[in-house]
């Protein structure tokens, strides 16, 4: 039998790509940067949630609920007062395609719901990175660290307390590799990386970091962060861990029921774009509600 073909490589290509591309839409770039990024990659996470749901059934309610999706989103960002509207008329749109065009009418409110779902769940809930960068001001680029930091971290620590103490499953029928003691590792890892993280950009708050490359000062970091009580890290830190594993489920159930083994294949060495943000896609929501309410 041949051996499998490790990944590792791939994994580290794609990592020293992005790694760098999105610490200068960060921390370099202006805050509509940001929501570039996120024009492509809204875009098309409802494309691969369309994939897996449509499948090759409909490839055109596909589209165009990852085009519509991208018009919302730009709504969202550039003029809120105007995003309900959007959203209704996107959802209009779908609707009055189906009506026009579909010919199974036992299907027809399915694919409504598939393709309204998939601009709201890939694209206008990771959408709100976008506007956590743009309303933090100058301290976006933290935020989002912060953001992406609440995440990694659990992912982090359900995988190693998973490995060295797993024994009871989590929800096996959806996600079979992970277990509870995992979960519960990834809980706790995040709260000491939220806790950490606070002291860290607080103890450089005021400083600045400059990059120097042959003598010239290529780019400059200023060290903004106002410091979060400790009640602040955890009602931060708790529902965003709570909600990014929920998302992490979310997504394997849709591949699960669809049966697919990753959402696309976008992301050389990583699968689909979806497998990579479902966590964020529950997580983020969160941070912006709790920075617009509790912070700003």
């Amino acid at each position: 039998m041949s051996k499998k073909k490790s990944d590792l490589g791939p994994r580290l290509v794609t990592a020293a790509v992005a790694i760098p591309i999105l610490l200068y839409v960060m921390f370099v770039a202006p805050p509509w940067g940001f929501f570039l990024l996120l024009l492509w990659a809204g875009p098309t996470s409802v494309w691969e949630y369309g994939n897996m749901t449509f499948g090759a059934q409909e490839p055109r309610l596909r589209n165009l609920a990852a085009l519509l999706s991208a018009g919302v989103y730009s709504v969202m960002y550039w003029a809120p007062s105007h995003f309900l509207g959007a959203l209704c008329g996107a959802a209009t749109l779908i609707m009055l395609y189906v009506l026009f065009t579909w010919k199974d009418l036992e299907a027809a409110s399915e694919q409504i719901a598939k393709a309204i779902t998939g601009i709201i769940y890939g694209a206008l809930m990771i959408g709100t990175l976008a506007l956590l960068s743009r309303d933090t001001g100058q301290a976006g680029g933290f935020w989002i660290l912060m953001t992406l930091s609440l995440v990694w971290s659990s992912d982090t620590g359900a995988y190693f307390t998973g490995r060295a103490f797993g024994k009871r499953k989590l929800y096996p029928s959806v996600s079979p590799n992970k277990s509870v003691e995992g979960a519960i590792g990834g809980f706790f890892s995040t709260i000491l990386f939220a806790f950490g993280f606070n002291a860290l950009f607080t103890y450089g708050a005021g400083d600045g970091y400059h990059a120097n490359l042959f003598g010239l000062d290529f780019f400059s970091i200023d060290l903004v962060w106002k410091e979060l009580t400790w009640w602040q890290v955890l009602l931060m830190a708790i529902p965003a861990n709570l909600l990014g594993q929920m998302g992490d489920l979310v997504e394997s159930l849709i591949k699960r029921a669809h049966g697919f083994k990753d959402s696309g294949t976008v992301i050389y060495g990583h699968g689909g774009l979806l497998d990579r943000i479902d966590a964020l896609i529950f997580a983020a929501p969160w941070v912006y509600y709790f920075y617009g309410t509790f912070v700003a």
